[in-house]
């Protein structure tokens, strides 16, 4: 229903409108009313009414007055103008407030209803447009992230020359243009579950802070938080790395339950580098890993962290004790990527590259690793046959014990099955949520009131996870499948049925038969009645 207030100093005839209207039966709330409009004005800005019917000539503050006060903050508010002063001076000051209507007393009941029937028609025709302006923002903006996320992994792995990458970021409207840059990876892991309230809370902050950063190039990786571009000079970029830095950890003291890592590359000076810049943030975050409550990883501090070189003989009880961690070992099976396993490996045993001359440590060692690794298996409810055909049987490790780099190669082979199989059951898992949606979208493609957040909702997943998570397994944009399913149904009730045009657009989920012959002709090339006549 629409709100609509009144404002008019006769009390008689406030009276008379009221009580011979039947406003609720044709669609109308009568929210409020006022003797005044300075009386009205804080009534009006406190109920938000729709529509405003007020009077000219009042005491206190008349109602060109107070259209003034209250249309730049309510500028879609209607107003209607009663006025027993057939005077062009009054119109004429009418329409250059917006007003939309200029109404003579006195007025039947009748009248103002017509009036007020025009106006609601125009509200919802506002209401329709705006409602399909914001769909194709919201279309156009998920084309936009998907084409700038295929335009970041061109420009990271280096799969496109500098002319084809600088001719597709015009197209992006992004400037590239610098003279150093550097890569900054940055991932986000929870200590504890977090609600999907909150993670869509954190999601929008960080979004929000990094969409105003302009010198950066920022691109969600799947699943695995944001990569970032930072462009400069040679003399700038240091600082702009600190202050990114020092932003996202103020940002981030909100959510303690949260473990962050921020990597920063190696500085490059040429576009052309930059996938230089991008493999040693990725080496770099792999060593997160073995420094657990380091936050700020830089490549070029690496040699920093392999602080470890035994200059003694080798003590059993002292190397198991304070070298091994078990933890991070498990942390880089639950969470660490396929690339990310040889830096890894190089650098887990580079802390116990000497330990590992001892045939009788590296009987202790493989024995532990491959009871984590079973045990990671046994977690994804993996059966155990299937877990011997890929580590193979305890009994037989001595086959790879004697050399140290086999040993090094045979331990890399299994944390590289382990992941693999990790990723094939996360991918299944995914593919099982995606075909759930997809479902759903069959079976309700109809609702005109179908969005991404409620489908979201029914699947229990934040709607921006979901919306990568959709883009990533099927390719296409959560709007253009659903779009895609309505085509085809419409294109069918053509080919099939008698029914008109706007009944078809409403039977796939468009009540507006305008939009609906809009997007049919813009995804099938021509209009519904061509189709049905070709």
């Amino acid at each position: 229903m629409l709100k609509v207030f009144l404002v008019e100093d006769e009390f008689a005839v406030r009276e008379r409108m009221k009580k011979n209207m039947d406003w609720e039966v044709h669609g109308f709330c009568l929210v409020g009313e006022a003797g005044d409009g300075e009386l009205a004005y804080p009534m009006i800005q406190e109920l938000q009414p729709d529509i405003l019917i007020t009077d000219i000539r009042m005491p206190f503050m008349d109602g060109l007055q107070l259209i003034e006060l209250i249309k730049p903050s309510m500028p879609k508010m209607k107003i209607l103008i009663l006025s027993g002063y057939d005077e062009f001076d009054y119109a004429k000051e009418a329409i250059r407030l917006g007003v939309t209507d200029y109404l003579l007393k006195p007025i039947t009941s009748k009248k103002l209803l017509e009036s007020l029937s025009e106006v609601a028609n125009l509200i919802n025709k506002e209401k329709q447009q705006e409602a399909h302006y914001e769909q194709w923002q919201f279309e156009n903006q998920e084309k936009f992230q998907l084409a700038k996320k295929k335009f970041f992994y061109d420009l990271v792995t280096g799969r496109q020359g500098i002319q084809a990458l600088i001719e597709k970021a015009k197209e992006l409207e992004l400037d590239l243009t610098a003279t150093a840059y550097n890569i900054m990876l940055f991932k986000v892991s929870f200590i504890d579950k977090l609600s999907l309230t909150d993670e869509e809370a954190l999601r929008q902050t960080l979004k929000n802070y990094l969409s105003l950063q302009k010198q950066l190039l920022v691109c969600e990786r799947d699943g695995e938080g944001y990569a970032i571009l930072l462009k400069g000079s040679d003399g700038n970029l240091s600082s702009l790395e600190q202050n990114l830095i020092t932003q996202i950890s103020e940002l981030l003291k909100a959510y303690p339950i949260m473990h962050y890592t921020l990597a920063l590359g190696e500085k490059v000076s040429r576009m052309s580098e930059i996938p230089h810049a991008y493999d040693t943030a990725s080496q770099a975050l792999a060593y997160r890993y073995l420094l657990n409550d380091t936050q700020v990883l830089r490549y070029d501090a690496l040699k920093d962290y392999n602080t470890f070189v035994s200059n003694h003989s080798l003590d059993l009880q002292e190397v198991i004790i304070p070298k091994i961690d078990k933890r991070k070992l498990e942390n880089f099976l639950h969470d660490g990527r396929i690339e990310e396993v040889p830096t890894f490996i190089s650098t887990y045993f580079n802390h116990l590259d000497e330990s590992l001359e001892s045939y009788l440590f590296r009987q202790y060692l493989v024995m532990d690793i491959y009871f984590s690794m079973t045990t990671f298996c046994e977690q994804l409810e993996i059966p155990p046959e299937k877990i011997e055909q890929l580590y193979g049987n305890l009994q037989n490790v001595n086959c790879f014990m004697q050399d140290k780099a086999i040993f090094k190669q045979t331990i890399e082979n299994w944390l590289l099955q382990s992941i693999k199989l990790r990723e094939s059951i996360s991918s299944k898992r995914y593919n099982a949520l995606i075909n759930q949606v997809k479902r759903y979208l069959q079976d309700n493609y109809n609702k005109e009131t179908l969005s991404l957040n409620q489908v979201a909702e029914y699947v229990g997943i934040s709607p921006s996870h979901l919306s990568t998570l959709f883009s990533q397994e099927t390719g296409q944009t959560f709007v253009s499948y659903l779009t895609e399913i309505r085509m085809e149904k419409a294109k069918e009730l053509l080919r099939c049925t008698n029914m008109k045009t706007l009944e078809i657009g409403y039977e796939v989920g468009y009540k507006d038969p305008h939009y609906f012959s809009y997007l049919f002709k813009k995804t099938q090339s021509c209009t519904p009645k061509e189709y049905r006549r070709a």
